[in-house]
């Protein structure tokens, strides 16, 4: 079998590219090799679907809006978005279906308040350093004494507790002062605060109320608790 390369037809071939007009970026199908030139109807025709495409899709959102721009029916995602009535208002502008009005509220959920969350997160926690700061004199004491919680905390304090009395200035006082007193792992024996003992608000600390949900009356009911025991000198 004779695989040598046609060196006769090759040659024509590049003779044929080199003297075609055909416009840099035009599509194959658009173009006539044999009269070297653009098949024009195949243009028209492939335009005139692209647009009927576009307005059917225009069509189809004017056919699905609502009534009005306080017609939208929206599924608000997340206690921290809210119903818009400026914002709808631009949707309805903007003739977004109802279908598309939901998906901006779900983006929103999706991707923007995490965000913010992230970064409310991060300036509260410096806010509670701050606070702490002042409260033991200076960085480096605070530094230290936060070293020496977390050794002791580690070996006297549930992991879930801790995690909960960590978050806040109060909760890492709550933890100092308990460290200092040299208590015991955390007791789970019952409590009242009618008989006031830092055993019995230890035991109070154990319930979900304080160190999950973070109920401001239950949290509260603890802190005072401590403030009796431990009176700011």
């Amino acid at each position: 079998m004779n695989t040598a390369e046609n060196l006769i037809e090759r040659p024509a071939a590049q003779n044929q590219n080199m003297a075609s007009n055909k416009p840099q970026g035009l599509p194959d199908k658009f173009w006539d090799v044999e009269r070297n030139e653009v098949i024009i109807d195949a243009l028209i025709a492939d335009y005139n679907n692209m647009a009927g495409r576009d307005e059917n899709l225009i069509e189809s959102n004017v056919r699905n809006l609502p009534a009005s721009y306080d017609a939208y029916e929206i599924n608000i995602p997340s206690p921290y978005l809210e119903r818009d009535d400026d914002v709808l208002k631009k949707f309805y502008e903007k003739n977004f279906s109802n279908d598309q009005a939901q998906l901006v509220y779900d983006l929103a959920n999706e991707k923007i308040l995490p965000y913010i969350e992230d970064m409310t997160a991060n300036f509260e926690a410096q806010h509670q350093i701050e606070k702490l700061v002042s409260h033991f004199g200076s960085k480096e004491k605070f530094n230290e004494i936060s070293r020496q919680i977390s050794t002791w905390s580690k070996q006297n304090v549930k992991p879930e507790v801790y995690d909960a009395l960590a978050t806040t200035c109060e909760g890492v006082i709550a933890l100092y002062k308990m460290m200092s007193s040299n208590e015991p792992m955390l007791s789970r024996e019952s409590g009242s605060q009618e008989n006031l003992s830092e055993e019995s608000l230890k035991k109070m600390m154990e319930d979900p109320k304080y160190w999950r949900d973070h109920e401001k009356s239950y949290v509260s009911k603890i802190k005072q608790g401590f403030e009796k025991l431990y009176p700011s000198k």
